[in-house]
C-alpha cells in the first residue's frame, strides 16, 4: 500500500490526541495541588499532535499548511523543557532554566520560518533540539544519579522519555522525508514514543491515575483492533478494496468505528433507561432513597412506617402493610409473590400482596413491607426488585443510623446520671461509714444492711464497664433481696440457681437487678401472705439463659411496651448491646410473672 505512511500517520497522530488529551483530563481533575509540569508536557504533546493531524489533513499544501507545521514543531521543542524540569523538580534550577532558554530558540527559529523571517533554517531549529536536550539529558541524569536525590528513579524516567522524543526527532523531522521505506522509522521512532512517554509520565501518578487510564486505553487499543478486524475481513471477502481506498477514508472508518464502538456501551444504557422510564414507567431510585434519607421520624417504628410509604409510592402500589417483628416468614431479599415459602402470608390473611421487601429495625429484627398491585396492572420485575432492594438497602442504613445514635443519646444520659449522682460520691460512702461506726456492734442485721446498701451503691455509681460478669450482677441481685427481707420479712423467700459453666458469663451491668427488683416490687409485695422470687441463669445451646419468676398475683404485660414497669428499658440496653441477638421474655398471669432473656453463644 503506497499511502501506508500516510495512514500510520494519521492513525498514530489520532492516538496520540486521544492519549495525551486523556491523561490531560485526568490530571486536572485529581486531587494533586501542584499539576503544572506534566499538564505542561500534556498539552504541548496533545497540541504537537493536533498539528501534525491538521498538517496530514490539509489539501493541498500551501502557506496554512506550512503554518500550522511550524506551530506543531514549535510546541514539540518545548516538549523537552517541560519534561526536563520534571525530571529535576526543584533541584538544579539552573539546568532547567538552560532548557527552557534551548527551547525558546528552537521556537523562535519554526515560528520566524512560518512568518516569513527566518532567523535560522529548520534544520537549525531541530538540531538545536537534539543536541541541545541530548546534551542536558546527559548532564542532569548524572547529576541525579550522583546526588542520591529520592527523585532519582522517577527523574530517570522522565529523562528516559525525553530521550524517546530526541529519537523521534533525529531519525524521522531531522533531515529524513516521508520518502519510500521511511515508515519504518515513523512506526519505530515516532509513534511508538507515544505509548512509552505516556508510560513514563504516569510513574509518578500511578496510584492516581494509572488504573483508569490504563483501562482507558484498553478500551481504546480493543476497539481499534476491532475497527481493523472489521477492514481485514471485509477486505478478504471483497466486500471493500481497501488498496484502491485512500489513507483518509480508510483511517476515517477506522477512526469513526473506534468511536462507534467505544460509544456503544453508553448508547445502550442511555437507550435502556429511556425505554425503562418510558415503556414501563419506572422512576428514579436515587430520588426515593434521597427522600427514604430525608424522613423526619421521632423513632424507628415511625420512620420505616413512613418508609414504606415511600417505597409503595415509589412502585405506585396503591396498598401496602408493614408487618411486626413477630412474623415467622423470613425473607433474604426482595421477593414478587406467589414464591417459595410465601405462602404463610396467604394463609395470614395478606392474599392481595404481590411483592414482599425485607427491612431491619435497629436491633436486627426483620419487618416485612408488603407491596400491593401497582397502577395499571403492572408486573415486578427484576429490574424492579433491584431498586426494591436498593431502597432497603438505604432504609437500613437510615435505621442502623438512628440505632447509633439513640446508643450516643442513651451514653450521654448515663453520663449525666453519672455527673448528676457524683455530687459528692465520697460524701455518700463517707456518710454510710460513719453510720456503720455508730449502729451498736450487736446490730449485726443494720450493719449488714448498711454495707449492702454501700455495695449496691458502689455498683451503680463507680462501675464504668458496660459488661460485667455474672457472678458480679448475681452479687448485686443477693445484696439487694437482703435488704428488701429486712423490709418484707418472712414474706420474701428468694433461690437464686446459678450453672456454674456460666458464671462467669457477660452480661450487661444491673441487667438482672432490675427483674428481681420488678419482681417483688409488683409481685411479691402486692401478696398478703408474701411469696417467692427464683432467679437461674444456665447454659442453652452454648449461650446463656437467665429468667426471674415470683408467684405473685402477675400484671398487665399490654400495659406498655415490653411489659411496662420498666422492664422495657431493660430489653432495650440488651437488644443495642447484642444488637438484636437477645431473645427477651415477658409471660404474666394470676399464678405468677417469669421475665427473662437468652443471650446466643455467636452473641457473647
Amino acid at each position: 500500500m503506497n499511502h501506508f505512511p500516510i495512514l500510520l500517520n494519521l492513525l498514530g497522530h489520532t492516538a496520540g490526541i486521544t492519549a495525551f488529551g486523556a491523561f490531560l483530563v485526568l490530571l486536572v481533575r485529581s486531587p494533586r495541588p501542584d499539576i503544572r509540569v506534566p499538564a505542561a508536557a500534556a498539552a504541548l504533546a496533545l497540541c504537537w499532535n493536533l498539528g501534525s493531524l491538521t498538517v496530514l489533513l490539509a489539501e493541498p499544501a500551501g502557506q496554512f499548511q506550512a503554518a500550522i507545521s511550524a506551530l506543531s514543531l514549535a510546541f514539540l521543542s518545548m516538549l523537552p523543557c517541560t519534561l526536563l524540569h520534571s525530571a529535576l523538580g526543584n533541584e538544579h534550577r539552573w539546568l532547567s532554566a538552560a532548557g527552557y532558554t534551548v527551547g525558546a530558540a528552537a521556537v523562535t527559529i519554526h515560528v520566524t520560518n512560518a512568518l516569513g523571517v527566518p532567523v535560522a533554517s529548520p534544520g537549525t531549529g531541530l538540531a538545536s533540539i537534539n543536541y541541545g536536550f541530548g546534551s542536558l539529558s546527559v548532564i542532569g541524569a548524572v547529576l541525579l544519579a550522583r546526588g542520591g536525590s529520592r527523585r532519582t528513579r522517577s527523574g530517570m524516567r522522565t529523562l528516559a522519555a525525553m530521550a524517546l522524543f530526541l529519537l523521534a526527532l533525529s531519525f524521522v523531522h531531522f533531515g529524513r522525508a516521508h520518502e519510500p521505506g521511511a515508515w519504518l522509522h515513523e512506526l519505530v521512532f515516532h509513534h511508538a514514543g507515544i505509548p512509552l512517554a505516556l508510560f513514563v509520565l504516569l510513574q509518578d501518578y500511578r496510584f492516581l491515575l494509572m488504573d483508569v487510564f490504563v483501562r482507558l486505553a484498553g478500551s481504546v487499543l480493543l476497539a481499534a483492533a476491532v475497527a481493523g478486524t472489521i477492514l481485514w475481513v471485509a477486505d478478504l471477502l471483497g466486500l471493500v478494496q481497501a488498496a484502491s481506498e485512500t489513507a483518509w477514508d480508510l483511517a476515517a472508518f477506522l477512526v469513526l468505528s473506534g468511536l462507534a464502538i467505544l460509544a456503544y456501551p453508553a448508547i445502550a444504557q442511555r437507550m435502556g433507561a429511556w425505554a425503562e422510564n418510558s415503556l414501563f414507567r419506572r422512576k428514579n431510585v436515587q430520588d426515593a432513597t434521597r427522600a427514604v434519607g430525608a424522613l423526619e421520624a421521632d423513632g424507628e417504628s415511625t420512620f420505616l412506617t413512613g418508609a414504606g410509604g415511600v417505597i409503595a409510592e415509589f412502585v405506585s402500589a396503591a396498598h401496602w402493610e408493614l408487618l411486626g417483628a413477630d412474623s415467622k416468614v423470613r425473607v433474604a431479599k426482595p421477593e414478587t409473590i406467589p414464591a417459595p415459602g410465601m405462602e404463610a402470608l396467604h394463609a395470614a390473611g395478606h392474599g392481595w400482596s404481590e411483592a414482599v421487601v425485607p427491612l431491619r429495625d435497629g436491633v436486627g429484627a426483620q419487618r416485612l413491607l408488603l407491596l400491593g398491585a401497582r397502577d395499571g396492572g403492572r408486573r415486578y420485575l427484576s429490574v424492579d426488585l433491584a431498586d426494591l432492594e436498593l431502597l432497603a438497602t438505604a432504609v437500613g442504613r437510615r435505621v442502623e443510623a438512628m440505632r447509633r445514635g439513640e446508643q450516643d443519646s442513651l451514653l450521654r444520659d448515663s453520663e449525666i446520671a453519672a455527673l448528676r449522682a457524683q455530687i459528692n460520691p465520697h460524701f455518700l460512702f463517707n456518710a454510710l461509714n460513719a453510720l456503720n461506726a455508730i449502729i451498736p456492734a450487736g446490730a449485726t442485721a443494720a450493719r449488714k444492711t448498711l454495707l449492702n446498701l454501700a455495695d449496691i451503691f458502689r455498683y451503680s455509681l463507680s462501675s464504668k464497664q458496660q459488661l460485667v460478669s455474672l457472678a458480679d450482677e448475681i452479687d448485686i441481685v443477693e445484696a439487694y433481696l437482703q435488704i428488701e427481707r429486712l423490709r418484707l420479712a418472712d414474706r420474701l423467700t428468694a433461690r437464686i440457681e446459678i450453672d456454674e459453666r456460666v458464671r462467669f458469663n457477660r452480661v450487661p451491668a444491673l441487667s438482672i437487678q432490675p427483674l428481681v427488683e420488678n419482681a417483688v416490687k409488683h409481685g411479691v409485695s402486692r401478696k398478703a401472705d408474701g411469696g417467692e422470687v427464683r432467679v437461674s441463669a444456665r447454659e442453652d445451646s452454648g449461650g446463656l439463659r437467665v429468667e426471674v419468676a415470683d408467684n405473685g398475683p402477675g400484671f398487665d404485660t399490654q400495659a406498655q411496651p415490653g411489659g411496662g414497669h420498666g422492664l422495657r428499658s431493660v430489653e432495650r440496653r440488651l437488644q443495642l448491646c447484642y444488637e438484636g441477638a437477645v431473645e427477651f421474655r415477658v409471660e404474666s398471669d394470676a399464678s405468677g410473672s417469669r421475665v427473662g432473656f437468652t443471650i446466643p453463644a455467636a452473641a457473647q
